[in-house]
């Protein structure tokens, strides 16, 4: 693989004086200034049609030039949201989820010490605390009768389900792809768009999903509206102001055409925010070594899915142990220099 210098020069070259473009308006800042273009190809499935992107000269913000009439055919029955079928999660016995809860309780609510300690004597915390508790420690929240909404979750939320294991209950998710509404371990999940959705809640989660829809600035202003003032809207999503876009350019698998509308800078999403009526309350960065493995491979020419691709057949993939700890370690980077190709936003109504 070639060194990080000379794969950003080459995603550098990639926006020379040819790929300049003058007229297209940003649809996040309205600019009209010098933009660069870039043309992107379908990598997920590997079918390789080309779609013209643009890189806003102003508030950095990468979009696609015309966000494509029938969206759906882009998200056929393999799309990884849209299947049905349960993840494999041990079986907890009730006695034991009941001590952890007791522990979640404590370390998110200040209470029940005395129970809280004397569990902690008997088990761990439960296997999503890891993943959950840089999340909801920020969230404040007083009461495991919270109120969440999952927007953009597919047919299953992982996030919902991990919600429901640690003991929270008002459970919603919509999405518009999904084949019809579902309800399942205490979780309802509406088919159909966010504005459809009438009550308020305490926590709205986007985990990479808003980077799909259209209308960004009606969508979190819809959000807003439907968040308590008290609320706190997550918004994961890729960043472009990366160290995985230096390296890579258009091959970079989080740009994932056509999907993806829209790939944020750091800059273009605090406008974006305060244009909605939030504050940025707080940033993380959660790249993974898929950002790079996988932006290696599409450099490759190796789709998403294909059969020697390691995100699907991990034993069928060339890469080496040393080029995957590589790639670790590039992510590891990314994140302590604040360039990580994800990123997570903590918006609080302002």
């Amino acid at each position: 693989m070639q060194s990080p210098s000379v794969l950003s020069q080459a995603a550098s070259s990639d926006a020379g004086p040819h790929n300049v473009v003058m007229l297209d308006a940003c649809r996040i800042c309205g600019n009209r200034s010098v933009h660069r273009r870039y043309t992107a190809k379908e990598m997920m499935f590997g079918t390789r049609e080309e779609f013209e992107y643009f890189l806003c000269g102003h508030c950095g913000c990468l979009q696609i030039k015309q966000i494509p009439h029938d969206v759906s055919r882009y998200y056929p029955p393999a799309y990884y949201s849209l299947s049905t079928s349960a993840p494999g999660v041990a079986y907890v016995p009730y006695p034991r989820r009941i001590l952890e809860r007791l522990r979640v309780a404590h370390a998110l609510f200040g209470r029940g010490r005395l129970l809280a300690e004397l569990a902690a004597y008997l088990t761990d915390y439960p296997e999503d605390w890891r993943r959950f508790e840089p999340f909801l420690q920020r969230c404040a929240l007083k009461r495991s009768d919270a109120r969440f909404l999952d927007v953009g979750c597919g047919s299953r939320s992982w996030w919902l389900e991990g919600l429901g294991r640690l003991g929270f209950s008002n459970l919603i998710g919509v999405d518009p792809h999904i084949d019809r509404s579902v309800a399942y371990d205490g979780i309802r999940i509406q088919k159909g768009e966010v504005g459809e959705i009438a009550d308020v809640f305490d926590v709205i989660t986007l985990h990479h999903s808003l980077e799909h829809i259209p209308d960004q600035l009606g969508t979190l202003r819809v959000l807003r509206a439907l968040l308590k003032p008290t609320g706190v809207c997550i918004v994961r999503l890729p960043l472009v102001s990366s160290l995985v876009w230096e390296m890579y350019g258009t091959d970079w698998v989080e740009l994932d055409a056509p999907r993806h509308c829209y790939l944020h800078s750091s800059d273009s999403m605090e406008k974006l925010a305060d244009m909605a009526g939030f504050s940025i309350e707080h940033t993380m960065w959660d790249s993974t070594a898929f950002e790079f493995y996988g932006s290696e491979q599409y450099r490759r020419g190796i789709p998403l899915l294909a059969e020697n691709s390691f995100s699907a057949h991990p034993d069928k993939s060339d890469f080496t142990y040393q080029e995957m700890a590589r790639f670790a370690k590039l992510a590891e980077r990314a994140n302590k220099e604040g360039r990580g190709g994800r990123g997570c936003f903590f918006l609080r109504p302002s």
